[in-house]
């Protein structure tokens, strides 16, 4: 379906590029309406500071797609309110050939043709980019959501959603001997903190590539490692006595990390892997415990993480230290045939 033949069967919205600055209040009131308190008009312009404002897509030698662009987009009702944003994005670390999307109707305008309208904004988009794939997100707690997406086209490729845990009512006493056990195994236990050395971050970056390969909750590459550094340790979020670090002599074997949250006393796991030769003896549990231990001295009340439905080792460690699973996000994508 053409953008054309979008317009015609629509009449309560039309889309427009965004325009900034002056739309980024209504852009984050949108957002906030779909989870509150997610986002300010501050922090989408703040995002906007470190992204590059000119496009240089091109293809490569094999044809893929390589590159930065992007386009975002606006939905209105007549009375110029936004109801809808739709983005495609392509980042220039990510593997090529890919294109990232995201798409949000207000609640009051579902069902009505706005979010046929931009995705399909989105799709064209895309396509006259030649990129070969397409990934989204869309919400696991609006029923109508997986449903919308597959019947345009896309397919389920991972569900992700938050788990809690509640620090003032855990109790781990079933597990407070499993560190140790660990240790009397052959591995120590530090933060990047207590560790010296100048290949430090390059050996946790080449933990992080081989231990993401199999892991249901990532979709292709990791980026560059100048690129995972501002992703994996920034330093308005996370601390380096905050990153764990399970060692074999003085090979990294495994790390979970923390993260600060926009919620007072609220900590966030960014992060848990083991390298695949050191799984089964108790390394990721007892990570997880060392930060948790970590959170409470810090004088958090509530930690929180994310995991993939299929990775059945993560959900069964999570389990059984008490975290409680609640919303998230299935992770959709579609092939384009050239």
């Amino acid at each position: 379906m053409s953008l054309m033949e979008s317009n015609e069967i629509i009449s309560v919205a039309k889309l427009r590029d965004m325009k900034v600055p002056e739309d980024y209040t209504q852009v984050a009131n949108l957002f906030n309406i779909l989870e509150p308190n997610s986002t300010t008009a501050q922090s989408l312009e703040e995002e906007d500071r470190h992204i590059p404002t000119a496009s240089n897509l091109k293809c490569n030698e094999n044809g893929l797609l390589v590159g930065f662009g992007r386009t975002r987009v606006v939905a209105e009702n007549g009375e110029g309110v936004i109801i809808g944003y739709g983005a495609a994005f392509r980042a220039p670390w990510t593997d090529p050939g890919q294109v990232g999307s995201t798409f949000c109707v207000h609640p009051d305008y579902r069902g009505q043709g706005v979010g046929g309208l931009l995705l399909a904004h989105i799709e064209n988009w895309a396509k006259e980019q030649q990129a070969s794939i397409l990934l989204s997100t869309v919400h696991d707690w609006i029923d109508a959501s997986l449903p919308f997406v597959q019947k345009r086209g896309f397919t389920l490729d991972a569900h992700v959603f938050d788990l809690h845990l509640d620090l003032r009512s855990t109790d781990l006493a079933n597990h407070e001997n499993l560190v140790e056990q660990v240790k009397r195994s052959g591995i120590q236990f530090k933060t990047l903190a207590e560790l010296q050395g100048e290949d430090l971050e390059q050996k946790l970056y080449e933990l992080c590539v081989e231990t993401a390969k199999d892991n249901p909750g990532q979709y292709g590459s990791l980026p560059p490692i100048e690129q995972w550094r501002k992703e994996f340790l920034p330093e308005d979020t996370s601390r380096n006595d905050w990153v764990f670090i399970a060692l074999d002599g003085e090979r990294f074997v495994g790390v979970t990390q923390l993260f600060t949250t926009e919620e007072e006393g609220v900590l966030y796991t960014n992060y848990t892997g083991v390298h695949k030769a050191y799984r089964g003896r108790g390394i990721a549990k007892a990570l997880k415990l060392l930060s948790i231990d970590c959170a409470i001295k810090e004088g958090a009340h509530t930690m929180t993480t994310d995991s993939e439905e299929n990775n059945a080792p993560m959900q069964s460690i999570n389990r059984s230290l008490g975290y409680v699973p609640g919303k998230g996000h299935y992770r959709i994508l579609k092939q384009f045939i050239k």
